[in-house]
């Protein structure tokens, strides 16, 4: 009898126990997530506001607020919200009212709103918030400079809104990843740090400055703001003062990348920027660069990404080139046994000849391409566009290098194919090396008379070098004037070349044959360049495919031949 009762006792306090846990689990959840009130948080004006109880009427002026409230799990408090704030399925946003612009928010649709609690942001609300404070309502309003601002502004509505543990949550995910991010630039020169051009506005130009939490996010993610010194969130910048700084990326944002892309090459001071020339324009969404949200970590490696591929993505292992200047690159670069496919035209160096054909310069084999798994196909401006797209549908990271419009340029092209797969170092020092050689000769040819070349190119139609191409950078560093460096477009004629009355023709055999094209020179008894003997050959690959390297090899034969007897 007594064990019973001892056993029935024990069953009692059993369960009663486990009632006592349960009740106490329960309410430690509740403490947990509930918030003592008052609360006295700072906003970015300097003004102290104190809130009794946590807001449950809340007007958000700005996505990146809204952001917030959402990632904080309080969306059932947001009554208003603008015309640009989040609305994605599940979030019920969509049934919120709406309450106008960014820029401009109209009060009389906020007001009948009765809100508690309206967010607002940057300088361009104050005036609202002033309205707003006139008319007896409760606005918190912030300005982040920094990212670190943007922290603290999650941690403030964290309080508010009695989410403060969620939001250290937020905080330290978001931390985190800034920091996995810094480990992965680390090492990183401030010479290495490309210089970045945020497009604010086209017509005026307009820019941001040290004041805008952008340029933080620029240097967190490995670059730097052009206009870092300049102590303005928002400005214009003069056409002119922009060719003289010359950025190395472009920043826009938006969805339409084909679009934006087309305008800021049609721009007529943006298309005059090496940037452009190069195709370092990094379209990106607004959602994630112009919000100071809980995404800021997400834009900082996306940017970063962009800037410093190397150290994001996985360095290519199978790669394909669709053009014989691009081979020719990666073999300098020592990259000849991760090529696994390239083109008919690809037969330098001569190792090249046994390697997988995918097509020729301007079509290729896209089924081939996909049977050999690659991880970097590289193609050139002959590549048929379509025959790009298809892979990139394929889930094939494919590159495209543009001819490049000078030996700049092709320099800049070849660093960034060293950057993109992992032989950075390399590439500096071959451009490095490369660059002071071709100095060398352009500075031996100082004070000596320049004669007139014509470089021709194609014979049906006649073709030939204007400026804008880096077959004209042959001519100029030999010290020599291209009577074509003028013209919009490489079309020729004979009659042309016979008024300008070149010194020096020199035919490259792309496509047509050499020696019959000089005999038609020949028989121009009144050229001077016929008179004198001085119509040369010289080998389309050594004109038409360089790298950095093989271009200066190039300019020494060019020399010879426009200054004969010249030594380097």
């Amino acid at each position: 009898m007594v064990k019973e009762r001892f056993k029935m006792g024990a069953r009692v306090r059993g369960g009663m126990s486990q009632k006592f846990f349960f009740t106490i689990f329960l309410l430690s959840f509740l403490i947990t997530d509930a918030y003592c009130y008052p609360v006295k948080v700072r906003d970015d004006w300097g003004r102290e506001i104190e809130f009794f109880k946590r807001p449950e009427r809340i007007v958000s002026l700005a996505p990146s607020h809204t952001e917030i409230l959402l990632a904080l799990g309080v969306e059932r408090f947001l009554i208003g919200v603008t015309d640009y704030c989040p609305c994605r399925a599940g979030w019920g946003i969509q049934e919120k009212k709406g309450i106008g612009g960014f820029a401009n928010p109209d009060i009389e649709k906020i007001l009948p709103l009765n809100p508690d609690l309206v967010l607002a942001l940057g300088s361009i609300q104050r005036p609202v918030v002033e309205a707003l404070e006139r008319r007896g309502k409760k606005v918190f309003w912030v300005c982040p400079r920094r990212v670190k601002d943007i922290i603290n502004t999650i941690e403030r509505i964290g309080r508010i809104t009695g989410k403060p543990h969620d939001a250290n949550r937020l905080i330290q995910r978001i931390e985190e990843k800034i920091k996995e991010i810094q480990q992965r630039l680390n090492g990183i020169s401030d010479s290495e740090r490309p210089t970045l051009f945020r497009v604010m506005g086209l017509n005026p130009i307009g820019t941001v400055g040290e004041e805008s939490f952008q340029t933080d996010i620029f240097h967190l993610a490995g670059g730097k703001n052009l206009f870092c010194d300049i102590k303005k969130d928002y400005f214009e910048v003069e056409g002119k003062t922009l060719l003289e700084c010359d950025p190395s990326v472009i920043v826009v944002c938006g969805e339409d990348e084909e679009r934006l892309k087309s305008e800021i090459k049609t721009h007529s001071i943006f298309k005059n920027l090496n940037a452009v020339r190069r195709d370092r324009i990094l379209v990106i969404s607004c959602d994630l660069i112009c919000r100071p949200g809980p995404r800021v970590s997400d834009t900082i490696e996306k940017i970063a990404g962009y800037l410093h591929p190397e150290k994001f993505l996985p360095l290519p292992q199978r790669i394909i080139s669709l053009a014989p200047s691009i081979t020719e690159q990666l073999c300098l670069l020592g990259l000849q046994d991760h090529l696994i496919g390239v083109t008919t035209y690809c037969d330098r160096p001569p190792e090249m000849k046994t390697k997988e054909k995918v097509g020729s310069v301007v079509e290729v084999n896209i089924e081939k391409i996909f049977r050999l798994k690659p991880d970097l196909v590289l193609a050139s401006s002959l590549t048929n566009p379509k025959a790009i797209e298809k892979l990139k549908g394929l889930g094939i990271r494919v590159i495209n290098f543009p001819t490049p419009k000078s030996y700049d340029q092709l320099c800049e092209q070849f660093l960034e194919l060293g950057r993109m797969t992992g032989r950075e170092k390399l590439a500096e020092k071959i451009v490095r090396e490369a660059k002071e050689r071709a100095e060398n000769i352009r500075k031996s040819v100082e004070g000596l008379p320049k004669p007139k070349v014509f470089i021709q190119l194609g014979a049906k139609p006649l073709f030939t070098a204007t400026e804008k191409y880096f077959v004209n950078d042959f001519i100029k560093y030999a010290g020599g004037i291209n009577i074509s460096q003028d013209q919009s477009i490489g079309l020729y004629s004979r009659e042309e070349v016979l008024k300008q009355n070149p010194d020096v023709i020199i035919i490259v055999t792309m496509g047509i044959v050499g020696e019959e094209e000089k005999a038609v020179w020949q028989r121009y008894r009144t050229l001077k360049a016929s008179q004198n003997n001085r119509i040369h050959i010289v080998d389309s690959n050594r004109i038409c495919s360089p790298t950095p390297v093989s271009f200066v090899e190039t300019l020494e034969e060019i020399l010879s031949l426009l200054h004969p007897g010249k030594k380097n």
